[in-house]
């Protein structure tokens, strides 16, 4: 049975939900994007299980996920791997470099905390690691990171991961593993879809997610419980370094402050972050320990917060299943 894709109230507004990068990243030295150890002339064609080798950069305040992205046959050139972004970017250095074609009108971006204008590109030859990535207009503008943060070049979003159906990340080993050739068009599937049985035997290593479509992107939101209120729907992030709750959610819950207010970098801006401490919380089923979060006024209506890779990170190995429309994380 064919699903019709179900509008969702971000649509209007949410074009682009952008990473954020915790000033901690900037102090991080990375190896060169060079180092990747793929060459761009090359893709693999395959259909069997495909492994990419991205570069894992964690700290003991945040994490984030960088992988080789080929573009016109040219780089690699480093993209965050980044579940909470709706719609693909590329830096418009990158594309004024390689001549990507303008196309279309500029657009606005919404990020966590601010809205930029973007222009989009065609990209018709591109690729993740050696694996073909189908030809697509990407967002484009000045990622604006502060002086001596990582080099990146972009992000790669939902709207590709989503159609390769499922994706398994081997935080500490580094390693991203595909099913094989990204299909035509993203799955429709939606929480909820799944059996009784089937639920009991993964147990509480399965949390359940939303697949939205927020204009012509794709996001996962998944389940958080704070202190016994909820659940409320937060967006799975594995591009944010550090986890996020709304201030305003904050505030509601009474959720203490934990140290002074600070500056921290988004992609094409900053913001102020207060963090608080999260006594008790929950994602779906699974308990996860005490921690501080970044409290921040996001910039999207509705939206409660970024469970990012700093949570991820910890569970060793996560399953992001759009097709099944289901998280699974390591016991």
């Amino acid at each position: 049975m064919v699903r019709k894709r179900r509008a969702h109230r971000w649509a209007p507004l949410l074009l682009l939900l952008v990473a954020l990068a915790s000033c901690a990243i900037s102090s991080v030295s990375l190896q060169r994007p060079e180092t990747f150890d793929i060459s761009c002339t090359q893709r693999n064609t395959g259909t069997s299980t495909q492994t990419v080798p991205p570069h894992v950069v964690h700290t003991s305040t945040a994490t984030l996920v960088l992988v080789p992205v080929c573009l016109a046959r040219q780089g690699p050139y480093p993209f965050i791997l980044d579940t909470g972004a709706a719609q693909s970017l590329v830096d418009r250095s990158v594309a004024d470099r390689l001549r990507l074609p303008v196309t279309g009108t500029a657009t606005q971006a919404t990020g966590v905390a601010c809205t930029s204008a973007a222009g989009q590109v065609q990209v018709p030859d591109w690729s993740v690691g050696q694996l073909p990535l189908r030809p697509q207009m990407l967002a484009s503008l000045s990622l604006g990171l502060p002086p001596g943060s990582p080099r990146i070049a972009g992000l790669l979003g939902s709207d590709v991961w989503s159609r390769f159906g499922q994706f398994r990340l081997d935080y500490r080993a580094g390693r991203l593993m595909l099913p094989g050739a990204e299909q035509s068009t993203a799955p429709t599937a939606a929480a909820g879809e799944h059996g009784g049985t089937e639920l009991a035997a993964l147990g509480n290593r399965l949390v359940p997610m939303t697949i939205v479509h927020p204009g012509s992107g794709t996001l996962a939101l998944v389940p958080v419980t704070i202190g016994g209120q909820g659940p409320m729907k937060f967006v799975l992030d594995t591009g944010s370094s550090s986890s996020v709750v709304d201030r305003s959610v904050a505030q509601r819950l009474s959720l203490p402050p934990a140290g002074k207010a600070r500056r921290a970098a988004g992609v094409a801006c900053a913001t102020t972050m207060q963090p608080v401490r999260v006594a008790t919380w929950q994602v779906g089923a699974v308990d996860l320990p005490a921690q501080n979060l970044d409290s921040i006024a996001l910039a999207i209506p509705g939206l409660t917060g970024l469970l990012g890779s700093d949570v991820l990170y910890r569970f060793g190995t996560i399953t992001v299943d759009y097709a099944s429309a289901r998280l699974v994380l390591a016991s």
